[in-house]
């Protein structure tokens, strides 16, 4: 790597690594709560299944607002997204009117420091909406009731060894009510495969999960995950692009838990890489709308509270009959 182009991706490595010293405490005031959502151009491209419909600038507090890492579609038609601060964001569907969202904490208290607090992922029930959180540092899953108050904790003893600042980056409940928790961080150094955790139901309640490897292909890494039936799954991928300016490339792919290898290996099968197809950014959250007119894959991006990012929220439509990548 010529030196030039190595001090480049040493300064955004720097600037996306989470708790680093680019990010100043909050300041002592309460957290505005309003978050607009303001329609951007977005011409209509198609890579694979998918292509995009709308999208969205999100834009709230200008100091707190922002490190958007999951989302989840609510029982009553609205979003929730989760922030790496501990926070939450409550919207509806920006397709169906103009209205403001709110974003608020969590928890009532945001005195813990980052690291225990860092939500990286989501999961929800649709029938009682109830919502699992997956937390990176602590490694840990919370399960918070209808209204989003924390109930239980766990800690799995099969995910005490994941990277600290890349582990539960992806959290779904399945179809059937089982739950798979993904690793970020490969194995190896530019490894495909990631640790997984299969939770027969509840995680909060299963206290024998199952220990699964899954293959990411392309070195991409998982960053959301959204159930489609049965043990399937849509998973979220992102790699970094080592290109001049740097940034992310992002593709979806698709897994069945149900249907291993011989080896036992669950392989992500690539559905298509957005490329060009969508505006270039950080995108973390993924999650599915079942609609009159199909199925529906909305993304939201996380701008890791820099100035040169955006919070960006794309809807795609999903052509399920078009076949996977090989």
């Amino acid at each position: 790597m010529r030196p030039k182009r190595f001090l480049l991706a040493a300064a955004l490595t720097v600037a996306l690594a989470p708790g680093t010293w680019l990010r100043s405490p909050p300041p002592p005031r309460a957290l505005q709560p309003d978050v607009t959502l303001t329609p951007i151009a977005a011409q209509q491209r198609t890579a694979g299944p998918f292509t995009l419909l709308g999208a969205w600038e999100l834009a709230g507090d200008r100091l707190r607002f922002g490190g958007i890492s999951a989302l989840v579609a609510l029982p009553d038609g609205r979003f929730l997204a989760g922030s790496d601060t501990g926070r939450k964001l409550e919207f509806h569907r920006p397709d169906r009117g103009r209205r403001t969202g709110l974003f608020s904490a969590f928890e009532p208290s945001e005195t813990s420091y980052k690291m225990g607090r860092d939500l990286e992922s989501l999961a929800v029930d649709p029938e009682t909406g109830t919502v699992w959180a997956g937390y990176e540092y602590r490694e840990a899953i919370v399960r918070l009731d209808a209204a989003f108050r924390p109930d239980k904790e766990v800690r799995p003893a099969l995910m005490a060894d994941w990277a600290s600042n890349s582990g539960v980056e992806s959290l779904v409940r399945l179809a059937d009510g089982r739950f798979l928790a993904i690793e970020e961080r490969s194995r190896r150094w530019r490894g495909s495969r990631h640790m997984a955790v299969l939770f027969s139901g509840d995680p909060v309640q299963d206290d024998n999960p199952q220990s699964v490897v899954v293959d990411i292909p392309a070195g991409y890494r998982p960053v959301d995950a959204a159930p489609v039936g049965k043990g399937r799954a849509l998973v979220l991928l992102r790699r970094l692009d080592w290109g001049i300016p740097l940034g992310f490339e992002t593709a979806i792919a698709e897994l069945d838990v149900d249907a291993p290898d011989d080896d036992g290996i669950v392989t992500a099968r690539l559905l298509a890489e957005l490329g060009k197809t969508i505006p270039r950014d950080n995108y973390e959250g993924l999650t599915l709308t079942e609609d009159a007119d199909g199925q529906h894959v909305w993304l939201i991006s996380d701008d890791n509270f820099m100035s040169f990012q955006r919070t960006l929220l794309l809807k795609l439509r999903w052509q399920t009959r078009e076949k996977a990548r090989e």
